[in-house]
């Protein structure tokens, strides 16, 4: 019996679809929408039964991340995860600030529903790439967000299936209640490798009671870290000129979010004027910015740095047709490009990086995981431990892994 066939026998085949389907890289057999966690496990453990393996895919938006999968034979759709294990719809508490989500529903979704749930007191502190992007597929992806910083700050627990078609729980409602290990932060950033995400545990955070954008003129990013590190300063993102000029502003600068409490907004932005000479902008900055961060023009590469080296590092990618921005307070900086060479401007850079869309081609030449080499083995063990038969997105991580 084909492994398409034993999933429709075992899930209806309803939730099956017999003809290619098709990822970033590869034809496929045919997929899997899974409706519950017990749906994604039995559908798992069929696959590992049968020696298979699973492209695993939130809304999408990260389809071009990571090494091409020709090994794997079925995509697994977890979009249709929209409820919570064993309670249905996600729950959101309101007091306590914080919310079980099911990892297949959509960032935006989810925050139009906590917003009002709470009553606009609180948000949810993820930015989507794409407005498919699910919770599953941000936490799985890991990407910094430009006003929320990493997910790892916020997930106190995780609902996983292994590839075995275990359920675990790692993490728990409240920090307090958790001992031992973090195991939670293994799947964040994996990619999907070493586990599927079903649900998480996420704290909220208040929603600020005044935002106000500002731009300030800064010729490179070591101009725009101090002003980044404001108390009220929530997202900020230095511009190169061709990015600049999208916003109406005439040379490189920085984009700059104010957020929180009246009185400091205030002080901040009036900081800003003084010291800076800084001008505010129109709120619908934030999602112009927003876009330009998920651009892809044909390589879109992350590097991770010191602020203090951000500079150094952009110098070095200056080149026509590419465009940076960084967030200089985090440490962080795209180059946008259709340039190849930008990859090798990387790579002299000294900085660890990651490609995070490129063509097809250069998915399958090269490395687009620009670490350490020190943390292969670890990153080997770990898939070896958790997906020993390759079920999972195999040969997309670090290594092909």
């Amino acid at each position: 019996m084909s492994v398409l066939a034993a999933l429709a026998r075992e899930l209806g085949e309803a939730q099956v679809g017999s003809t290619p389907a098709r990822d970033s890289s590869s034809e496929l057999d045919g997929s899997v929408r899974p409706r519950t966690g017990e749906e994604l496990a039995t559908a798992l453990g069929v696959v590992a039964a049968a020696r298979a393996s699973v492209v695993v895919r939130g809304g999408g938006s990260w389809d071009g991340l990571g090494h091409p999968m020709p090994r794997a034979r079925i995509l697994l759709e977890t979009a249709g995860l929209q409820s919570v294990p064993e309670r249905g719809d996600p729950e959101i508490d309101s007091e306590d600030g914080v919310a079980h989500l099911p990892a297949g529903a959509s960032v935006s979704w989810i925050s139009e529903r906590v917003r009002k749930e709470t009553g606009g007191t609180w948000e949810l502190p993820f930015d989507p790439v794409a407005p498919t992007a699910t919770l599953g597929g941000c936490l799985a992806t890991a990407s910094p967000g430009f006003c929320f910083g990493h997910p790892r700050d916020v997930v106190l627990g995780l609902e996983t299936v292994l590839a075995t078609g275990v359920r675990v729980r790692c993490g728990g409602r409240v920090v307090k209640n958790v001992t031992g290990y973090d195991l939670a932060k293994l799947y964040l950033g994996s990619l999907g490798t070493l586990g599927v995400i079903e649900a998480a545990w996420i704290r909220l955070l208040p929603t600020p009671e005044k935002t106000a954008c500002w731009w300030v003129p800064a010729a490179d990013p070591s101009q725009a870290v101090e002003p980044a590190r404001r108390s009220s300063a929530r997202a900020a993102a230095w511009l190169s000129a061709g990015l600049a000029r999208e916003l109406e502003a005439p040379r490189a600068g920085m984009f700059l979010e104010l957020a929180g409490d009246a009185p400091a907004v205030k002080a901040d932005g009036d900081w800003l004027a003084r010291q800076h000479a800084a001008e505010k902008l129109d709120p619908a900055g934030l999602d112009r910015v927003r876009e330009m961060r998920a651009r892809n023009p044909g390589l879109r590469v992350r590097v991770s740095a010191r602020p203090s080296a951000l500079t150094r590092v952009a110098a070095g990618l200056s080149a026509p047709g590419t465009e940076i921005l960084a967030q200089p307070a985090r440490g962080l900086l795209w180059a946008l490009s259709q340039d190849e060479a930008v990859l090798a401007a990387v790579e002299r850079s000294g900085e660890s990086y990651l490609v995070e869309a490129a063509p097809q081609a250069v998915r399958e030449a090269r490395e687009l995981f620009g670490e350490s080499q020190a943390l292969r083995p670890l990153q080997a063990a770990l898939k070896a431990q958790y997906d020993p038969t390759g079920v999972l997105n195999p040969g997309r991580f670090a290594g092909r892994i």
